[in-house]
């Protein structure tokens, strides 16, 4: 599993000096209130994975324009993401095969009409 380390006393710091409560970033985030105050006290409830957390941090400092380097200290991808980025490579090759040869089975249909109708 992903190790996510970060520092949420920064993003309520920030927050605090924006004059932003709680809901005002829940609503702007489309987060609850409960998921913010999570983020900022580093705890691990309402999130069921750490890549979702980390995407929420990094839209939370992007909203409060600050620096996610300064909140995130240590993220590490597990194994499982670079296997299903393949996987999903694949597939896209697959679909994109599939696209062509009914488009070139169309062209031709229509080609062959064009010339005996």
């Amino acid at each position: 599993m992903s190790n996510l380390e970060y520092n949420g006393q920064v993003l309520a710091t920030a927050r605090g000096e924006l004059k932003l409560k709680a809901g005002d970033i829940a609503t702007e985030l489309c987060l609850s209130v409960e998921q913010v105050n999570s983020l900022e006290n580093n705890l691990g409830a309402f999130f069921h994975s750490n890549k979702l957390k980390q995407a929420v941090i990094k839209r939370y400092c992007r909203l409060l324009n600050i620096d996610v380097n300064a909140v995130i200290t240590q993220y590490e991808i597990d194994i499982t993401d670079n296997s299903f980025r393949e996987a999903k490579k694949s597939n896209l090759g697959k679909s994109f095969k599939k696209y062509l040869y009914i488009s070139i089975a169309a062209f031709m249909t229509t080609m062959v009409w064009k010339l005996f109708a």
